[in-house]
């Protein structure tokens, strides 16, 4: 059961996923993930964040293949002999972005905080320092329901297709898009700077971590 699963277990194993069953997702997990993602902290409880789950088989391949000719635009259709592994990883999950389960785009609605003026422009950014903590909400749950998820801000470059293509209104700024879906392998553990190696107490570099 999800609500029994160890909160540090899924944060010490969480990790970004590139690689998908095809299986398909219950709706109900996808559900449970946002229901996870609204309980967030957030700015004067304007709860900006709005979720459009993508899980119809077209509009993930249309939305897939709008992501994959993006990134591969900007990074290059054949990889360079010095390219990472991570982009290799990351190369991979383009390729195969419009076979992914389901995908998730999260925004933020400028509608909801004060100040809005339909006829103007919104304020970018003004909400992103309350929908990322819905995200990591969003993944965790994901995380305990044995779903991969990933960071991706590669189709925000093209908000206006992605807009046209889900019929998001202009006051939604474009956040973000995960996939959804069971992983090709395990999850963690991450490999990442120890802590000790990047905590200070009281004054910049005083680092006093206790063993």
């Amino acid at each position: 059961m999800a609500d029994q699963f160890d909160l540090f277990e899924a944060i010490y194993s969480q990790r970004q996923i590139t690689r998908y069953k095809p299986d398909p997702v219950p709706q109900s997990a996808i559900q449970q993930m946002i229901d996870a993602a609204v309980r967030a902290p957030n700015g004067g409880n304007t709860q900006p964040w709005e979720f459009v789950v993508v899980n119809d088989p077209d509009t993930v391949s249309a939305l897939g293949e709008l992501y994959k000719n993006t990134w591969l635009d900007a990074m290059g259709w054949e990889p360079s002999p010095t390219e990472s592994r991570v982009y290799r990883h990351a190369r991979y999950l383009a390729h195969h972005m419009p076979e992914v389960p389901a995908m998730i785009v999260v925004c933020a609605d400028h509608s909801r905080g004060s100040g809005f003026q339909p006829d103007e422009p919104i304020e970018r950014g003004r909400h992103a320092a309350s929908v990322w903590p819905a995200i990591q909400n969003l993944f965790l749950a994901g995380r305990a329901l044995g779903l991969g998820t990933r960071i991706t801000t590669v189709l925000n470059r093209k908000e206006d297709e992605v807009r046209e293509l889900l019929g998001l209104p202009q006051s939604a700024e474009m956040i973000c898009l995960t996939p959804v879906g069971y992983p090709r392998g395990s999850f963690g553990p991450t490999n990442r700077r120890p802590p000790s190696d990047v905590t200070s107490f009281n004054r910049w570099g005083f680092r006093d971590w206790a063993d």
